[in-house]
């Protein structure tokens, strides 16, 4: 989770919305299920906790306005991943 802190805002930065805040964890589940670390989104604080976030516009209606993938909850991770497949690769040219 530490790494996944460390991205930016996943929102932010493939739909070009302004963000404000510091990046947040967001666990992503379905209902009040169990949160697993494995299942985590790089959020800024507006984009999670926010009137235009997740938690303040309510998981349907911030996926189809931002255009999640599959406009699910689940779209941040495909988000997350290549996020993270991007920094791990410029980390690993730059090791080289």
């Amino acid at each position: 989770m530490n790494l996944i802190a460390q991205l930016p805002c996943c929102v932010g930065h493939f739909t070009g919305a302004p963000c404000e805040g510091r990046v947040e964890v967001h666990h992503v589940a379905e209902g009040s299920g169990k949160r697993s670390g494995f299942g985590t989104a790089p959020l800024c604080s507006e984009h999670h906790r926010g009137h235009s976030g997740l938690h303040g516009m309510g998981t349907k209606r911030f996926c189809a306005a931002y255009r999640v993938p599959g406009e699910t909850e689940y779209g941040l991770l495909v988000w997350t991943n290549e996020l993270l497949e991007r920094t791990l690769w410029t980390a690993g040219r730059k090791a080289a």
